[in-house]
């Protein structure tokens, strides 16, 4: 046992490292925002990649020529910021080209071509990894597909190594960002009344710096509204994902839910009671390293495009692995009270076995609700793959009431006046046996044997003897 759990923990070091030594986007939220200048105008979002029909995520509006800084990127969506603090997210085609820009590797779409026209196009360059380039010039081709006309844009770069040619234009940065802006938001979750008791009234610096930047900054005449959608406030069986904070002259002044749904663990009895802040934030939701996608502001963003593809693979099995044995060792915590509690339960003599058994059965329950509650409502996973915990707690209820049902007709003496842990094995009589042969249509045959045999079993404390009936099958028939 000490040597699996010491395996255990190289597994997830190695598994840890992995994930971070092939990860080569930036986490430092510290590099300088990069200027850029709007191509043409629209409308700045609270989120990446959102419907964009609903007005309560609007923060602002961009004009053509207007400079803005660049905060973050997430593929095709740039996070950035105007003059008067207004910050929000825009798609890629409101951003004017830069010369200088960046490949972004896709592996089907990373060939540097001699022409963008299909009839002269041959490779020039397969790339194989971000790569720096200088824009030339561009080139739209319409094209049919299924019926329909597309205009595919296409620009002429030159790498640093000095070769040339073309390349689809939507895999092509719009800014330069080198070394890449990101910040990584952490999920948090909390009772909405203890939040909002405790928010209320604290500067929007500190509120920041435990949660982030903000996804969105909406300035009005009076007050700047800051949108952040990694924090999840629960209230009775309503989960709201993301809350506007109200800033007026640096400290918070209101706080209230960006939009909300009902969240069907919060209708298990006793879900409220059992959520533990704590337990959701420092230990529930560091999941996310193994994720094979991050939608922290609301969108899909796929790791493969940082993330090596092998490596995902590995994280992906590993991560597996160790979810499955952490979850059969903390499952296997409230069980382990069951045996401690009814074994000294059992040490009285005047309780019968039916009883124990009663007890065994009803803590085994009990407390495996308890707890499978405790993991549903604070540890996310938990709530992501509920049927596998569903499916290992009811495993191990029934597992500790077969361990102490047979711990119980074996080794306690059943006598009314002993009751002790004395029971011993005797002999055993063997009732006989019958075998059942089965032909298949192809001429073989199937063969089942089961065998009855009476084990006796004696008392060493008090001479009480008592028996057990027991069936053993050896084959098996098809049907």
């Amino acid at each position: 046992m000490k040597n699996f759990k010491k395996y255990l923990a190289v597994l997830f070091l190695i598994s840890t490292c992995l994930f971070f030594s092939s990860c080569d986007r930036s986490t430092d939220d510290t590099v300088e925002p990069t200027k850029a200048t709007i191509a043409k105008a629209g409308k700045v979002y609270s989120m990446q990649r959102v419907s964009k029909g609903s007005s309560s995520n609007v923060m602002g509006e961009v004009k053509t020529g207007q400079s803005v800084l660049i905060l973050e990127n997430r593929n095709w969506d740039y996070k950035i910021q105007l003059a008067d603090g207004t910050m929000g997210w825009i798609d890629a085609e409101y951003l004017k080209p830069s010369k200088q820009t960046f490949i972004m590797y896709q592996s089907d779409r990373s060939n540097i071509v001699s022409s963008p026209r299909a009839e002269d196009r041959e490779l020039v360059k397969e790339v194989t990894e971000k790569t720096a380039a200088t824009r030339l010039e561009d080139y739209s081709e319409s094209k049919k597909i299924n019926g329909k006309d597309y205009i595919i844009d296409w620009t002429k770069i030159r790498t640093e190594d000095g070769v040339e040619g073309w390349f689809e234009s939507a895999y092509l940065y719009q800014v330069p960002i080198d070394p890449m802006r990101f910040i990584n938001r952490k999920d948090w979750s909390f009772s909405m009344k203890d939040f909002l008791e405790e928010w209320k009234g604290e500067s929007i610096e500190k509120f920041t710096k435990k949660f982030k930047e903000p996804s969105g900054i909406k300035i009005t005449d009076s007050l700047a509204i800051h949108y952040f959608h990694n924090i999840f406030l629960f209230k009775l069986n309503k989960k709201y994902y993301g809350v506007r904070v109200y800033v007026k002259d640096s400290l918070i002044e209101n706080i209230d839910a960006a939009r909300s749904k009902t969240s069907w663990v919060s209708y298990l009895p006793l879900s409220s009671t059992l959520r533990i802040n704590w337990i959701g934030n420092y230990i529930g939701n560091y999941y996310y390293l193994f994720e094979t996608t991050d939608d922290i502001d609301g969108t899909n963003i796929a790791v493969e495009d940082y993330v090596p593809e092998w490596a995902n693979y590995v994280i992906g099995i590993l991560a597996l692995l160790i979810y499955l044995v952490m979850l059969f060792y903390i499952l296997k915590i409230p069980f382990t009270i069951v045996n401690k509690v009814t074994y000294k339960q059992s040490l009285n003599r005047k309780l019968f076995n039916g009883r124990i058994m009663l007890y065994a059965t009803l803590g085994s329950i009990i407390l495996g609700y308890l707890f499978s509650v405790i993991m549903l409502v604070n540890v996310f996973p938990f709530n992501d793959y509920f049927f596998i915990t569903a499916l290992f707690c009811g495993g191990m209820i029934i597992g500790t009431i077969g361990k102490w049902r047979n711990d119980l007709d074996y080794n306690r003496c059943n006598a009314a006046t002993c009751h002790q842990w004395t029971g011993e094995h005797s002999w055993t009589e063997y009732l006989g046996g019958e075998t059942v042969t089965q032909t298949m249509r192809d001429g073989s045959t199937n063969s089942q044997t089961t065998r009855r045999y009476r084990e006796h079993r004696i008392c060493s404390a008090c001479g009480h003897e008592w028996s057990i009936l027991r069936t053993h099958v050896i084959g098996g028939l098809k049907y």
